[in-house]
């Protein structure tokens, strides 16, 4: 069910119609008072500058405890002692000056002529008559205390005029309206009569000397009161500014710590919190290929969903980047609870967005760490979930709590980052080759270059162990640069023992970023005379679907020394089919995400069927990964799959493994149960067999 709001009211004849009655009246009621007001030009002169000075040099700077603008006080003191008619004038005058600044629109300047010329005609009325009732003169006491009730009075209708007026235009209570603008100011409003009543005292005892004093000491005591707000401003401001992360307003490290401490130290016993640090996954892909005005959009977006999330009784705060964190009370105990908070969240990350007409999606991983299970202050909490975080990250789970057996992995980490300078020069990073299959006839067409670390202390480390980590650093170079080594040199290898297969090598955004990289590409086929065509680049959709001009430079130079450009994980990221038909690739490799399930569920089948019926209407080829078993394998031939590839196949191989892995060309010819043929890999034939099911 949608709210609808009406539309604001257009002023027309109607309006016009009144506010020309309400002048007339004014009129009327000026013409009625002129005779028993007192005309002195001089006085007047002096309180009409004091007003419209006032008016002008006001900026806003007023609170709901200290009035500064002068204006009404000036009206007020003209209607006092010299009558409501004089004083009206001035109110007029003041208006017309003050518009001069304001520029309002001319609605907006007929309302405040009229509200401004009444409400001194309504303050003199009934100050005179209050006065002449009571029988008192100035030197009554009495005199001057009746100014108080007048001014409150005349500023009520005043306040009626102009709240009244726009609750009008904006269809809105007008009750509610006086709530919110004339109560918050009434203790104001008192204060300025009380200023009102002193400047009648002063003006009578002192002339019109006294009036040029007053409209001084009051312009100097604005002026002194409009800094002293202003100045309070800014430190409110700079103080917001210190707690706040500019681009989603979300609380910043600093205020967040703060929070925390504070809620640890006011959490009653057996209550409990909980610290999720959540990690954005594929946002720097994004703001490398996009832009930062994509990703700052993003950003805005997830700070929002993740507010949403959180709920009222949530602190929310972004600690930098794409880092964000959120505070619950954990009232349980129950870590499962914290668990499913998590998934929650990772829903509302994960649901796709769109930017200026490109749809962008992002993962997300969570640590969490919990009061006072795994901490008892802050920086242990934010230390802990951190742990956690890379935990979840590394076995791409989503979500994770803290344990204490985590800590050693974390530091783990930071000893192979630092540790792989030396494992480069030591040559251990080495390469795994994961078959690549037509899936027509079961032949082998290539293989996918895949690193792993073979670390002297911790073992074969897979490339989710350093890989997102060197992307952080310039590492990504030399380490990427080893990779595309050794797989041109053993595709060499190959196809000089007769094998005619292709070798796909994975880039990092970073790696296009480089202009230097198709010289050094072409650098590595020559030294190991390798046709170019034998060399495939798979770049993930993130990467090519952007035109930042580096990039495509890169992708353009890549083709033209012949390199065949495949774009890896289809349908995970976002695309234009613009500039995928544009671009120079070759290939289109189906996700495994959408391939597993293909069998069981509908929705991705009918996304593997349109991607293939895709690729083939614009000339490419087509890969379909994570292939593990027989059903899938053979459903993707019949829908016309090109290529194939996944563990039901094989795992990644050594290189010499899979040389021996390898069928002999011609072993499998087709037919009936042409999968019977493919050789099984020496000690590890359930990775590598393959069982005819047909």
């Amino acid at each position: 069910m949608s709210v609808i709001t009406a539309p604001p009211r257009v002023p027309g004849r109607g309006v016009v119609t009144v506010h020309g009655a309400l002048a007339a009246l004014a009129l009327i009621a000026v013409a009625a008072t002129a005779r028993e007001a007192t005309w002195n030009l001089p006085g007047l002169l002096v309180i009409a500058a004091f007003t419209t000075l006032s008016g002008l040099a006001y900026s806003g700077t007023s609170s709901r405890r200290i009035y500064v603008q002068g204006t009404p006080v000036g009206l007020m003191l003209a209607a006092v002692v010299y009558g409501a008619a004089p004083a009206a004038c001035l109110g007029a005058l003041s208006i017309c000056v003050m518009q001069l600044r304001l520029r309002s629109a001319r609605h907006y300047l007929r309302n405040n002529l009229i509200t401004f010329t009444w409400f001194p005609l309504i303050g003199g009325v009934i100050f005179h008559g209050l006065a002449g009732e009571f029988g008192v003169g100035r030197t009554a006491f009495a005199f001057y205390v009746i100014v108080i009730p007048a001014f409150v009075c005349a500023i009520t209708v005043n306040f009626l005029g102009v709240v009244g007026y726009q609750a009008w235009l904006e269809r809105s209570s007008l009750l509610d309206a006086l709530r919110e603008s004339f109560l918050p100011v009434m203790p104001a409003e008192l204060f300025a009569s009380l200023l009102a009543m002193a400047a009648v005292w002063v003006t009578t005892q002192t002339g019109l000397l006294g009036i040029g004093l007053i409209g001084l000491m009051f312009l100097i005591f604005q002026s002194l009161v409009g800094e002293l707000l202003k100045s309070k401003a800014r430190a409110t401001e700079l103080q917001r500014l210190a707690t706040t992360d500019g681009l989603t307003g979300l609380a910043n490290r600093e205020a967040f710590a703060a929070q925390v401490t504070e809620a640890i130290a006011a959490n009653p016993p057996g209550a409990g919190l909980a610290l999720s640090l959540i990690d954005l996954d594929r946002f720097k892909e994004i703001n490398d290929t996009l832009g930062h005005h994509y990703g700052d959009q993003l950003l805005r977006e997830i700070a929002q969903r993740l507010e949403d999330c959180a709920g009222p009784d949530g602190v929310v705060a972004r600690l930098g980047g794409d880092e964000f964190v959120i505070l619950t009370h954990d009232d349980s105990g129950d870590p499962e609870g914290a668990l499913r908070f998590a998934e929650q969240l990772l829903d509302c990350v994960r649901q796709p967005m769109e930017v200026d007409e490109i749809v962008m999606s992002v993962g997300a991983s969570i640590g969490i760490a919990r009061f006072p299970a795994d901490g008892q202050e802050m920086n242990e909490l934010m230390r802990r979930a951190d742990v956690a975080m890379y935990a979840a990250k590394d076995a791409q789970c989503g979500s994770r709590l803290y344990a204490s057996g985590l800590d050693h992995h974390s530091l783990r980490r930071l000893s192979l980052l630092g540790d792989l300078t030396r494992a480069l020069e030591a040559r251990e990073l080495i390469v795994h080759y994961q078959p690549i299959m037509a899936a027509d006839d079961f032949t082998l067409r290539g293989a996918e270059a895949l690193v792993r670390w073979q670390h002297p202390e911790h073992g074969l480390l897979p490339p989710g162990a350093f890989i997102e980590s060197a992307e952080q650093t310039p590492m990504i170079h030399p380490l990427m640069l080893t990779v595309l080594e050794q797989a041109i040199e053993q595709c060499a290898e190959w196809r000089r023992s007769g094998r005619d297969l292709v070798v796909s090598v994975n880039l990092s955004v970073r790696n296009l970023h480089n202009p230097k990289l198709p010289d050094v590409i072409a650098g590595l086929l020559s030294a190991h005379r390798l046709p170019p065509s034998a060399l495939k680049l798979e770049i993930t959709e993130s990467m090519i679907m952007a035109d930042p001009d580096l990039i495509m430079a890169t992708i353009a130079k890549l083709h033209a020394i012949g390199v065949c450009l495949s774009v890896d994980d289809f349908g995970t990221g976002f695309s234009s089919l613009g500039y995928l038909k544009n671009l120079p690739i070759g290939e289109l490799k189906i996700d495994r995400s959408f391939v597993s399930q293909m069998l069981s569920d509908e929705s991705d089948l009918i996304i593997v069927r349109s991607t293939i019926n895709l690729g083939h209407d614009l000339g490419l080829k087509v890969v379909a990964e994570g292939v593990e078993d027989a059903p899938t394998l053979l459903k993707l031939s019949a829908l016309g799959c090109d290529l194939i590839q996944g563990y039901y196949i094989s795992k990644p191989m050594p290189a010499p493994v899979f040389q021996a892995w390898m069928p002999t060309p011609g072993a499998v010819p087709g037919g009936e149960t042409p999968l019977t043929a493919l050789p099984r890999a020496r000690g590890n034939a359930s990775a590598y067999e393959i069982t005819s099911r047909r």
